[in-house]
């Protein structure tokens, strides 16, 4: 058995009074308040035997330091791009209901995979995130589309800034493999941000000195839902405690043409 985390809806006091709440939603019934909200919790996704089996395939994935997708330090692996080509078993989250009646509830059309990342956060791979938005997409290639900005390219992957009525659009999906509490560096969100589309740094710190921060406290096996325009940081843990994310990205639009999706992987209906 895992110990139990704190008990949901307790306030944390990070900040001074009134300003750290923390949320939790019981089923997915409760996803009414995404679009107000921009976020979500379910506590329930995956099952302990399913966490399980993750963390084994986790775990000897990150052994390939040498893999283009690695994202490592001298204490090794924390991150890892492309996480369907790295283990291709991830897909299989696609088949299960809990996921689906998730993506049921927020996108309108037939969903699709669009982007998968593992995250971990360890004493050796410590790291605070500042408040920020999420703004890239991966694509197949580079064309020169209006709308759309700021061109990178990582581990093979081009990626680009979509104008922010399109960005709005996807739903990102965090399943925990870690009990995450605010002492593993669990995600703080600023609810509401992200209707207020793309936001330039003054507004940034604006939104953070005016906004209630939420602290997503989550057992394993639990998800935390957000739309990537929501306000989000971490702050560093203070255990040495593993904080390890599968972060999948979904979407229901094909983009400007001739733009593509990198990767555009149905969502399974059973």
């Amino acid at each position: 058995m895992r110990e139990p985390i704190k008990t949901p809806g307790q306030t944390v006091q990070q900040k001074p009074p009134n300003t750290v709440t923390t949320a939790s939603l019981p089923n997915s019934e409760s996803l009414s308040d995404w679009h107000r909200n921009g976020y979500a919790i379910v506590p329930d996704v995956l099952t302990a035997e399913t966490v399980d089996r993750l963390l084994m395939l986790v775990e000897t994935a990150r052994r390939r330091e040498d893999r283009a997708e690695a994202v490592a330090n001298r204490s090794g692996v924390y991150a890892l791009r492309n996480l369907t080509d790295v283990i291709p078993e991830i897909l299989l989250l696609l088949q299960l209901p809990s996921v689906q009646r998730i993506l049921q509830n927020i996108l309108s059309a037939p969903a699709f995979l669009v982007r998968s990342t593992l995250f971990d956060k360890t004493v050796g791979a410590n790291w605070g995130v500042f408040w920020h938005q999420d703004l890239s997409i991966a694509v197949c290639e580079r064309y020169e589309v209006p709308g759309f900005r700021a061109w990178t390219k990582k581990a093979g992957v081009v990626s680009v800034q979509p104008p922010a009525e399109l960005m709005s659009r996807i739903v990102a999906v965090r399943l925990h493999l870690d009990d995450c509490t605010i002492n593993n560096g669990a995600l703080r969100v600023l609810p509401g941000t992200h209707i207020s589309g793309r936001l330039d740094a003054g507004e940034v710190e604006t939104a953070a000195s005016a906004k209630t921060e939420v602290i997503c406290e989550v057992p394993a096996g639990g998800a935390v839902l957000m739309n990537p325009l929501t306000l989000h940081s971490s702050l560093p843990m203070t255990t040495a405690e593993h904080r390890r994310v599968i972060h999948l990205e979904f979407a229901d639009f094909d983009l400007t043409a001739p733009l593509q999706w990198k990767y555009r992987i149905p969502v399974t209906q059973e």
